[in-house]
Formats: C-alpha cells, sequence, structure tokens
C-alpha cells in the first residue's frame, strides 16, 4: 500500500496515538480486511472474460497486491467508489475497536 493510503488508514481508524510499529500492525490487518471485501464486490460485477482475465492476473501476481489493485482499477468500472464504500463499512464495524 502506498504511504497517502496508510496515512488515511491511520486518521480514519484512530491509530494516531500508538506507537510506529503498532501502526504498521494495524494497518496491515485493516488493509487485508479492506483488500478482501473489496475484491469480493468487485468480483461479483465482473463478466466471464474478465474475470478469467483475473484469475490470470492473481496466478501471476504471487503476493504483490498492487498488481491485482491495478487491474481491478483499470477493469472493473467504479472500482474507487468500491474501495470508499467498504473503507466507510470497515469503520462503522470497527468503530472504538482501534481507537
Amino acid at each position: 500500500m502506498n504511504d497517502e493510503f496508510n496515512k488515511k488508514i491511520i486518521k480514519d481508524f484512530g491509530l494516531d496515538g500508538m506507537s510506529s510499529r503498532e501502526q504498521e500492525r494495524m494497518i496491515e490487518k485493516i488493509g487485508n480486511l479492506l483488500f478482501e471485501s473489496v475484491v469480493e464486490r468487485a468480483v461479483d460485477l465482473m463478466n466471464e472474460e474478465v474475470m478469467n482475465d483475473f484469475d490470470g492476473t492473481v496466478g501471476s501476481a504471487g503476493s504483490d497486491y498492487q498488481k491485482v489493485i491495478s487491474f481491478l482499477k483499470s477493469r472493473v468500472p467504479g472500482f474507487d467508489k468500491i474501495v470508499s464504500e467498504e473503507m466507510s463499512r470497515l469503520k462503522r464495524a470497527t468503530s472504538g475497536i482501534f481507537a
């Protein structure tokens, strides 16, 4: 994940008071939860051709999440909106847990 996204997670989830090490740990957990929910929603919107291409991308990406994100941004209409909605949903679901 990029620095801008990490800063947004720190701010939105109230991680400011944590040590850098704890912030990194929580950013990874939150990022993984967000990634899973975004991918799930994106897959629901894919037609068969895009799904086949996605399977190939996931297979070749290994642990390179950025490659998967780039694919989704380019092939799933409204991807940025999905990310924003899932971020808001996750914030509501975890309200008070991270602060």
